[in-house]
């Protein structure tokens, strides 16, 4: 261990996901270096997940803030200087970000996998990440620091569940933060009917836009407990792990319930699951991403750039409610 390493600052500011992928990092960081003062650079909604860590000094920047809400933070840190900065986002208003924190070494992405600049922001760069999968590029910057590996689940401060809830149930999280990600309806009313014939109580899960509460009322049935738009991020946390299994799409509750332990059964068209998808579920993904990608690309995914995405707005339409219900069947088995 690192003795010279006595306060560390963290930037990632978005989004749920891999959030959730950079505290898996960072937990394994207070590990190996139990004496160092952590400080994480995040958004307002992340920022209630990142509060369940112990032993953080979370610090909010709203995006909407702009200019103003950076020096501002710089106001915060004035009196703070910094052993390592980990820089763990693609994006230049982060890199821009990472200007106020006062840091002698400051890592990032390995430059061959680096994007919008970061490279010009860092003075130190990561390994070579040892998969395409976001949470092993964080990785590959914390090697740095000698840490290649996460332990999960999390140890975390949860909030207690509802207590409406059964001792026995299971979560359907339909809705993604893109409306193209999700499912059909159809598709999770027959899930709904096939947990209703196994005797299994569905609670469905999501934020409160208008959409996600539209959906949820479709699905409601006899024996579906609703909780969309009704829990804040820590109290769905709790949700997610006191249930069997969740189903989810590209989202950030799928990589939630990862972090406390719950077995995730991942709907993925748009995006390679083998880079986004739930970290220790990625066998029981459920994914038309090789074929949708090849249809729109014209070549086989091992040929396509890391992050290539799937346009098509119909893509998981072609996710059949028989391959969902049969990788339900193959948990349970």
């Amino acid at each position: 261990m690192d003795q010279t390493i006595q306060r560390i600052a963290v930037i990632r500011l978005s989004a749920i996901g891999d959030v959730c992928h950079a505290m898996a990092v960072i937990s394994a960081i207070q590990k190996k270096y139990p004496n160092a003062e952590i400080t994480w650079i995040t958004g307002p909604l992340e920022a209630q997940l990142v509060r369940l860590l112990p032993n953080i000094s979370v610090k909010v920047f709203d995006k909407r803030t702009g200019v103003k809400g950076m020096l501002a933070l710089r106001k915060q840190l004035s009196g703070s200087s910094f052993d390592v900065l980990l820089h763990l986002q693609w994006s230049m208003r982060a890199s821009l970000l990472s200007r106020v924190v006062r840091a002698k070494r400051r890592i990032g992405f390995n430059k061959a996998f680096s994007r919008e600049k970061q490279h010009w922001f860092v003075n130190e760069y990561g390994a070579t990440p040892k998969s395409e999968h976001v949470l092993d590029s964080f990785l590959s910057i914390s090697s740095v620091l000698g840490i290649t590996e996460v332990e999960l689940p999390l140890t975390l401060s949860l909030p207690k569940k509802p207590a409406t809830l059964p001792n026995d149930y299971v979560v359907i999280n339909p809705c993604a933060s893109k409306a193209e990600r999700n499912w059909t309806v159809s598709g999770y009313k027959a899930v709904i009917q096939w947990c209703s014939e196994q005797g299994k109580t569905v609670v469905l899960t999501g934020g409160p836009s208008s959409l996600e509460r539209e959906i949820a009322q479709q699905l409601e049935s006899d024996g579906v407990i609703n909780l969309v738009g009704q829990t804040s991020l820590p109290q769905m946390l709790s949700v997610l792990a006191g249930a069997k299994w969740v189903l989810s799409p590209d989202t950030g509750p799928a990589h939630m319930a990862t972090l406390v332990g719950t077995p995730v059964i991942g709907l993925y068209a748009h995006s390679n699951p083998r880079r986004t998808g739930p970290y220790v579920d990625l066998d029981r993904v459920v994914s038309v991403y090789d074929e949708c990608a090849k249809k729109e690309y014209g070549k086989p995914v091992a040929e396509l750039p890391w992050a290539a995405r799937v346009h098509d707005p119909k893509a998981m339409e072609h996710i059949a409610t028989e391959q969902v219900i049969a990788q339900l069947q193959a948990m349970a088995s």
